[in-house]
């Protein structure tokens, strides 16, 4: 399915509000800006194409048309950047499935290095596929086990992959020491719930650093979204 130019506008607003400095306005900025936005939407666009195209064949997102993927996994995906713009950090995206968060964060930012671990093999597959093809050198992807990746990483990103507890556990031994563990989520009230259940079956619970920061999407005002961010000890 091709972008339309409303789809490309749409995308254009979005990375302006996510990605690019708000004080970034003088005359130098402006063209540096263009040309920074003319590629980010070319890239985006050849990633939500080929999204869709696979997603015919393997359901990767349900059923989902170009705003959706904007607007519910592009912008959600990039409401987490602020953490992560400017970080020399391993970065790791556990249950990467068809790519969100991992994909949009090392479109928008070569300077992120992220690993995308997604056990199922044509998930995976298709990870391996739109990296290539839009020459994403920031990304590798692994296909298997978490808990079977090679090495430990400074941050952890989870995107609908379990409660925190699950998060935690799961990741555990593939964190380093003072890491940051970035879930994005929905409702706080069902944070809230997920909060006493980590701290209910983790025994070093104490030691974790835990903060709600809410975040918000362009064009998802109706839906609340929040990120939680766990730092270990």
């Amino acid at each position: 399915m091709p972008i339309q130019s409303e789809d490309r506008e749409l995308l254009a607003q979005g990375i302006k509000t996510l990605v690019i400095e708000k004080n970034a306005r003088e005359e130098s900025a402006t063209h540096w800006e263009k040309a920074f936005l003319w590629e980010k939407i070319r890239l985006f666009s050849l990633f939500i194409e080929e999204l869709l195209l696979w997603n015919t064949k393997t359901n990767l997102i349900g059923k989902a048309g170009v705003r959706d993927v904007i607007v519910r996994h592009v912008f959600d995906s990039l409401s987490g950047y602020y953490l992560l713009k400017g970080k020399d950090a391993s970065i790791l995206d556990v249950g990467a499935g068809a790519g969100f968060p991992s994909i949009p964060l090392a479109i928008v930012d070569r300077a992120l290095r992220i690993t995308a671990v997604e056990r199922r093999e044509k998930r995976a597959a298709f990870l391996e596929n739109v990296s290539v093809l839009l020459g994403l050198d920031n990304l590798c992807v692994f296909q298997g086990d978490v808990r079977n990746t090679r090495g430990t990483y400074d941050i952890i990103l989870a995107r609908g992959v379990g409660d925190l507890s699950s998060i935690h556990k799961l990741t555990r031994k593939v964190v380093k020491e003072h890491a940051m563990i970035i879930a994005f989520k929905g409702k706080i009230t069902e944070i809230e719930k997920e909060i006493s259940r980590l701290k209910e079956k983790t025994a070093n619970a104490k030691g974790l650093g835990l903060s709600i920061q809410q975040v918000k999407v362009p064009c998802l005002d109706e839906e609340e979204r929040n990120i939680v961010i766990i730092e270990t000890k």
